[in-house]
């Protein structure tokens, strides 16, 4: 019975200090991976990408050669109706409708492009906002509560401190002379 108690102790100062160690150890490995990227999520935060500016060429190439065919084809075909019908004014009319409308649709198209890269930056930017947040959760959770079982493992040790036979009795030992001693200081 009288090495219960100290083997508790032990045991419990032992796990107090694995806790201490696995605090130590996720701390060192959140800092790791803190440092790697939180430097690239707070620059995504600050600048968000969007569309590279290849994607974006590409999309507007795309339009303007959609545009360019239509009117185009337009063209042609008012050609070949002025042509068949012998009438040289007869598709000017229609020619010129094909032309405003695939003008509109190449400003639309345009426009599109900065409306995605905008909202690709803007989901991109939450994105680095929600990871940053992450990073620094994972960081407090982790080491708050290895340092919690290290807490918990010096309070069993120091209850089986407090229950072990052996300190009680050393403790009753020494109490009257500590009564002696003070009632020396006292008296004198």
């Amino acid at each position: 019975m009288a090495s219960g108690g100290s083997g508790v102790e032990k045991n419990a100062l032992g796990n107090s200090g694995t806790a201490s160690n696995l605090a130590n150890q996720y701390g060192a490995n959140a800092a790791a991976v803190y440092g790697g990227l939180e430097p690239q999520l707070a620059a995504e935060a600050a600048h968000p990408t969007g569309l590279t500016p290849t994607q974006k060429a590409m999309q507007n190439t795309a339009s303007q050669q959609s545009a360019g065919g239509g009117t185009a084809g337009a063209i042609g075909a008012g050609r070949l109706y002025s042509a068949r019908t012998h009438n040289a004014g007869g598709a000017k009319a229609a020619i010129g409708e094909a032309e405003r409308g695939a003008g509109a649709n190449l400003s639309n198209a345009a426009l599109n492009t900065e409306q995605q890269d905008t909202e690709l930056q803007q989901k991109n930017r939450q994105a680095a906002l929600g990871g940053l947040e992450g990073l620094n959760a994972e960081q407090t959770s982790a080491g708050e509560g290895a340092l919690g079982l290290s807490n918990s493992a010096l309070g069993i040790a120091e209850q089986a401190r407090a229950d072990n036979p052996w300190m009680k009795t050393l403790q009753a030992s020494l109490a009257p002379a500590a009564q002696a001693g003070s009632a020396y200081l006292q008296y004198g």
